[in-house]
């Protein structure tokens, strides 16, 4: 708010010229003290409560807002706060749009700062406003990646999950270097929708490459990833897996992004609306891993491959393969597999027409993506991770699903070979020589 208050005072130091403007009749110029000095307590109805705040005026411009009581949708309200900003340094709601996926609350805000008190004494009627973003998925202010490292990733694996608040499943990887157990080199955080999840489409659906992010996103502002991709990016920088408890957290604060005390661990910033996520999962999971590391440690390595695929002409096809194994030091086994193909960030560099709108998504966690081979990708390589784990060869698939040519949809539920596998085997060759080399893998028969 520092910076609001010197702005203002810019704005009051300028006030006898732009008043001087507007009585030479200059078009579109702000009205600057207009309104009556004091603290005043200003209310209107949001969506689903009456929101009140206190503005401080002097000099007749708006100098600070706080928002003194509100019970909207936390998510929603947090968004419409961000209006708070933009009417002081418009002194006043006029020209300003709503928010946004938070119309309501938005309108509730500026509603209640028209009734604020006019050094005039007029009371102008209050014409609601609409956003300029009324639909779209390509207008999220907030953006991120889902982009992996490109290359080979390996170290140390940690991995907790735990069901959190009404059933959500939260789950955290760590890979430290095997040298040096406090160097982070790798954190991810995945959340998925609770089983009895009231909508329907995300029952037990990652969030973290779905379309979750895209439908909830008008609605929360993207708030899930953007946090999850932050606290990663915080753990990876400073090698920092524990969080002290803030002492002077306070619950109910935890809307107000401009309070010190609204979040339970001291250190962090992430955008409220996601709270929940990491402060009753993420944080929780990552402090055993913590533990475990300066503990017992792990018989687990991970290893990582990303390859970006190209075209026929060594461009970039917006898709990129990643393969990922972790296996046990001790009997060189694999004990978990994951391969996936990620879509690009940004639908103008998907070259396939067909695949622009799973930008930011994954074939394996988007819901509505189809598989050509008539199955569903997650079910293919569902099946290749049961297959390692009992000790199957990494090239011998041809007992999985899609791995050939059946000619019977209706008996088999599936038509033909996917190329995704023809994708996959190319990194597991890449991951198998170099666990071979570093002689943590047992020997798989190539076909």
């Amino acid at each position: 708010m520092k910076s609001l208050n010197i702005f203002n005072k810019t704005l009051v130091s300028s006030a006898v010229l732009f008043g001087t403007m507007a009585l030479a009749g200059c078009a579109g110029s702000v009205d600057h003290g207009k309104y009556a000095d004091g603290v005043h307590d200003v209310s209107a109805k949001g969506k689903k409560s009456l929101i009140t705040l206190t503005v401080e005026v002097k000099n007749g411009n708006i100098v600070d807002i706080k928002t003194k009581s509100q019970k909207e949708t936390e998510s929603l309200y947090l968004n419409a706060e961000r209006l708070l900003a933009n009417v002081v340094a418009n002194n006043g709601h006029e020209g300003i749009d709503a928010v946004s996926g938070a119309t309501y609350s938005s309108n509730g805000i500026l509603k209640a700062i028209n009734s604020l008190p006019r050094a005039d004494g007029s009371q102008p009627e209050y014409v609601a406003v609409g956003s300029k973003e009324e639909s779209g998925d390509d207008n999220f202010k907030l953006k991120w990646s889902i982009q992996p490292q490109l290359g080979l990733l390996k170290g140390d694996y940690y991995f907790q999950e735990a069901r959190f608040r009404q059933g959500h499943m939260g789950s955290v990887a760590i890979v430290t270097d095997s040298n040096n157990a406090d160097n982070v080199i790798f954190a991810e955080f995945n959340e998925s929708g609770r089983p009895n999840y009231y909508t329907r489409l995300y029952q037990n659906v990652p969030k973290r490459m779905s379309e979750y992010n895209f439908s909830m996103g008008k609605k929360k502002g993207t708030a899930w990833v953007q946090s999850a991709l932050t606290m990663e990016k915080l753990m990876v920088e400073q090698d920092k897996l524990t969080f002290e408890l803030n002492p002077d957290f306070d619950p109910a604060l935890g809307n107000k992004l401009k309070e010190p005390n609204r979040l339970k661990y001291a250190g962090i910033d992430i955008v409220a609306g996601a709270s929940n996520s990491v402060q009753q999962s993420m944080v929780p999971l990552t402090a055993k891993i913590h533990a475990q590391i300066n503990g017992e440690g792990t018989n687990e390595l991970f290893y990582q491959n990303a390859e970006k695929l190209l075209d026929a002409k060594g461009k970039w096809t917006g898709v990129t393969a990643v393969l990922r194994l972790v296996v046990n030091r001790d009997s060189k086994q694999i004990t978990k597999a994951h391969y996936d193909e990620i879509f690009a960030d940004e639908k103008t560099q998907i070259k396939d027409a067909s695949l622009k709108k799973f930008y930011r998504q994954s074939k394996y966690e988007s819901i509505n993506y189809v598989e050509p081979a008539r199955i569903g990708f997650n079910v293919m390589f569902d099946a290749l991770n049961v297959h390692l784990q009992q000790g199957g060869s990494l090239f011998s698939i041809n007992d999985l699903p899609a791995t050939g040519d059946t000619g019977s949809y209706a008996a088999t539920g599936f038509t033909k070979r996917s190329d995704s596998w023809d994708l996959y085997l190319h990194q597991a060759d890449i991951l198998y020589r170099q666990m071979r080399q570093d002689g943590v893998i047992v020997a798989h028969n190539k076909i």
